[in-house]
């Protein structure tokens, strides 16, 4: 898992051995990152010679190299030889029994001569069937010794990596323990092995703690102590301190060079930016429950001794505790105080302090405060187990509804949608009245999230009396019809909301609803500003997410695909897969607006299986309004019809998406013939658009009536005004898609000159914009219509622009079919075109006519 690339490696050394060229490679990884794994993957291929260095025998010389010549099969006289001299002989013998690959784990236990003959005969195999294969740690003097060779480093797992090692050895983990897991690790696979095969069942689903050291009787715990009882005295007090202290506090002053030089060769310390850590907090903790009580307490002294109280009270309150072995409220007090001192460590500080504090209500409050902490960090695990903790130590009331509030917000973001919106509107029942309208916002939004307009429409009715009660009102309305009633609402929200993080958000949510794109941008942009300023992590994604939307709505989607990448990124950094998976199709939304099919479905696809397990159904109803405008990008409106049809039952659930979906859905359902479908969804969409009074949708409205229109001056009007509107709107991207739908109008007409004008307008736009795609389109359109390209784009002066087109949509892979419905043609004209084109151009196949198209890009110029 994640050294494929070593095996490969690997793979290629064997296969050069076996084939009469030899080579050497280095192995340089820590205890249990997989070194003797790999070298026993390569005995599949060849001929193994294999040995392993042996600490007991590091002081006799030449006892390695004896035991590899044994384990090759040859015989070697070492008896007052030299390197130089024994590595020729054993290169000689190997080469005569080869082809052969020495594989050498632990080589840093050889004896120094038995390395270097190793080092000598590794450096001089490569014209012989000989390999050699070494595997040390990545800091043992050792890797000097074998200068020369090709090292290949295994670094610790990525978490993902990680996580799939996880759910091969247990798929019934649930994520944060998974997550929890691979944290306490460090990316080591081994130890991450010995930990998922320790847990419970209650540890395995999160009801109790993961454990949290490497388990009694495992590989990875013996070789752990082992490496700790070797070290010297001094190595070994100052490794303590390290597994006693956190990651921001001093291990009670750096050691002398010597000490350090030894803690790094152990393998049981690693370097961090600031200074030396334990490899990985299972093998802190480990050495922590290893140690004796006395010692423990010497290291926490020295540990408070080094920390100044003026500057890190919590720290230093909590290691003079552990060193006197006092665990009291006065002391919990008083790091509970200072807790929030230090942001990067108040998660710890508060977790402390409730540990400190005895059972009752305080416990819970500070339990609650750590999870909260925890969950602002990213560790979504902790968090939910230490409020179930905090929860036990509580009864009903305002601390319990704040306790379960915490837990809706986070099953919210990375669990269920549905239990959220439960859990919130319990938490609701007890909490006072400014609480309770945050929970009552955050079980909306869970609605809202699993598409459960009934259950959103419920929540809003037990909302009462504050701005977020007329908030779900006015959504409520919305999405019941009831048009004036909701502006009412929004209108108040959006003149009241405050400035802070979740008031903003209200009032973009408010203004995109109203239909006022640039008020919900400022108000979105307002929200990342200030969840960025107030340091509030776990509202940054939702934030960001409102502020790709809005700028989606504005026609700027590279502005929105970087704030969803952004996004994405902070999503999965702070535990919230359900932000996370609606990113990803917001992001997908802004590719299929730019054209770009692929990217777009590939963002899907990946939110697609958090989608499925979470039960989003606002990002499920927006993928599936992204695969049918990449259907579009495809032509198969039929395809994109019936995803879109889908969309508009009341199963469906997602009015916002039903809403802004209808330009598509008439598109396509004029091109599949279904005018009256088109005409029944735009008399809808134009009620809303019209009730907002913003130009950017009314336009829409235009576009489409210039769709449907038979008649030609209708059209025209409609075109014009779609044309104007969108241009006063600051519209680029859609203003361009509008001319040329515009230009293919007046192209039917045959007023191609007018035509010209119009998409030589579009060109410039989309070019801007970056969207090949539609850069393409409108090229395409433009030389239909009569306009050449500055150099040799077109394919042959002898065909017609319609005929030069359908040779290009050929060369793209269409069928007859395919073509008819693009052109809006019928198939047998597409036909007989095809059969004069291949007389003029002297082809007799498809293949051949493809072959006949330039694939360079050239700009319209003006051919008036």
């Amino acid at each position: 898992m994640g050294r494929d690339h070593v095996r490969e490696r690997l793979d290629a050394l064997a296969d050069a051995v076996r084939d009469g060229r030899g080579g050497a490679l280095v192995l340089a990884g820590a205890r249990g990152t997989g070194r003797t794994t790999l070298l026993a993957t390569v005995a599949a291929h060849v001929r193994v010679a294999e040995v392993a260095g042996v600490e007991a025998e590091a002081d006799m010389p030449w006892a390695g190299v004896q035991r590899l010549a044994d384990a090759a099969g040859v015989a070697l006289d070492t008896r007052d030889g030299d390197v130089p001299g024994v590595g020729a002989a054993l290169l000689e013998r190997l080469a005569d029994r080869g082809p052969v690959v020495c594989l050498v784990d632990d080589a840093h236990r050889l004896d120094e001569p038995s390395l270097d003959t190793l080092a000598f005969v590794a450096r001089r195999c490569g014209s012989l069937p000989v390999g050699i294969v070494c595997a040390v740690p990545p800091s043992d003097p050792a890797l000097q010794r074998l200068a020369g060779l090709d090292v290949e480093p295994l670094p610790p797992l990525s978490d993902d990596d990680a996580l799939r090692l996880v759910a091969e050895r247990n798929s019934r983990i649930a994520p944060p323990v998974a997550a929890e897991l691979v944290a306490t690790a460090g990316g080591n696979p081994s130890d991450l092995c010995e930990l998922v095969g320790a847990l419970t069942a209650a540890q395995a689903v999160g009801g109790q703690a993961p454990p949290r050291s490497l388990p009694s009787g495992g590989r990875g715990r013996t070789a752990v102590l082992a490496a700790y009882r070797r070290l010297s005295d001094d190595a070994a007090r100052f490794v303590l301190r390290l597994a006693c202290a956190d990651g921001a506090e001093l291990a009670g002053g750096e050691p002398d060079a010597d000490v350090l030089a030894e803690v790094q060769r152990s393998g049981l310390v690693w370097m961090a930016g600031d200074g030396p850590r334990p490899c990985s907090p299972a093998v802190g903790a480990t050495l922590y429950d290893a140690a004796g009580e006395r010692e423990r307490r010497r290291a926490h002294a020295r540990l408070a001794d080094s920390i100044d109280p003026q500057q890190r009270r919590a720290s230093w309150e909590w290691h003079t505790a552990r060193a006197d072995g006092r665990s009291d409220a006065a002391v919990a007090d008083v790091v509970a105080a200072v807790a929030d001192d230090h942001p990067e460590t108040a998660a710890l500080a508060w977790h402390r302090a409730a540990l400190l504090t005895p059972p009752g209500p305080s416990k819970a409050t500070r339990l609650r405060h750590a999870a909260r902490r925890y969950w602002a960090s990213g560790r979504s695990g902790p968090a939910r187990r230490l409020l179930r903790q905090a929860g036990a130590h509580t009864a009903d009331g305002p601390e319990s509804g704040r306790i379960l509030a915490a837990l809706g917000e986070i099953e919210l973001r990375d669990g269920c949608p549905e239990v959220a919106a439960h859990q919130l509107l319990l938490a609701a029942e007890t909490l006072d009245r400014d609480e309770q309208a945050e929970a009552f916002l955050l079980a909306a939004e869970a609605r809202r999230t699993a598409s459960d307009t009934a259950g959103y429409l419920e929540t809003a009715a037990k909302a009462d009396g504050s701005l977020v009660a007329t908030h779900l009102t006015g959504m409520a309305s919305m999405f019941t019809g009831d048009h004036r009633a909701a502006g009412e609402a929004l209108r108040r929200v959006l003149d009241e909301a405050g400035d802070d993080v979740r008031g903003a958000l209200c009032a973009a949510e408010a203004a995109v609803t109203l239909g006022r794109p640039r008020s919900a941008h400022d108000r979105a942009a307002v929200a990342v500003a200030r969840a960025r300023g107030d340091a509030c992590a776990p509202l940054l994604p939702t934030a960001l997410f409102q502020f790709s939307l809005t700028s989606t709505l504005l026609d700027r989607p590279h502005a929105a695909l970087e704030a969803s990448t952004e996004g994405i990124a902070l999503a999965v950094a702070n535990g919230q897969r359900n932000t996370a998976a609606e990113h990803e199709v917001l992001a997908a939304l802004a590719e299929v607006s730019l054209g770009n099919r692929t990217a777009a479905l590939d963002h899907v696809d990946a939110a697609q299986p958090r989608i499925d397990r979470a039960g989003l159904g606002r990002a499920a109803a927006i993928a599936e309004w992204v695969r049918a405008c990449a259907d579009l990008l495809d032509e198969r409106p039929g395809d994109a019809l019936r995803r879109l049809v889908a969309l508009f039952t009341p199963a469906s659930g997602v009015p916002t998406v039903q809403i802004a979906a209808v330009p598509q859905l008439v598109e396509c359902a004029i091109r599949c013939g279904e005018s009256d479908r088109a005409q029944r969804a735009l008399d809808r969409y134009e009620k809303w658009a019209t009730s907002t009074g913003t130009g950017v949708w009314v336009a829409l409205v235009h576009r489409c009536r210039g769709l449907l229109a038979e008649d030609a001056d209708e059209a025209e009007r409609h075109f014009t005004t779609a044309v104007d509107l969108q241009r006063s709107g600051g519209m680029t991207l859609e203003l361009a898609r509008t001319e040329l739908a515009y230009a293919r109008r007046l192209r039917r007409q045959r007023r191609n000159r007018e035509a010209r004008s119009v998409l030589r307008d579009a060109f410039r736009l989309a070019d801007d914009a970056g969207a090949d795609y539609w850069v393409t389109q409108i090229r395409e359109e433009l030389r239909a219509a009569g306009e050449r390209a500055e150099s040799d784009g077109h394919v042959a002066e002898d065909l017609t622009p319609q005929q030069e087109r359908i040779v290009r949509l050929v060369a793209d892979g269409r069928t007859n079919r395919e073509i008819a419905e693009r052109l809006v043609i019928s198939q047998r004209t597409v036909e007989h075109h095809l059969r004069n084109i291949f007389v003029r151009l002297g082809v007799r196949s498809r293949v051949e006519l493809a072959a006949t198209v330039p694939r360079q890009k050239n700009a319209p110029t003006a051919s008036d």
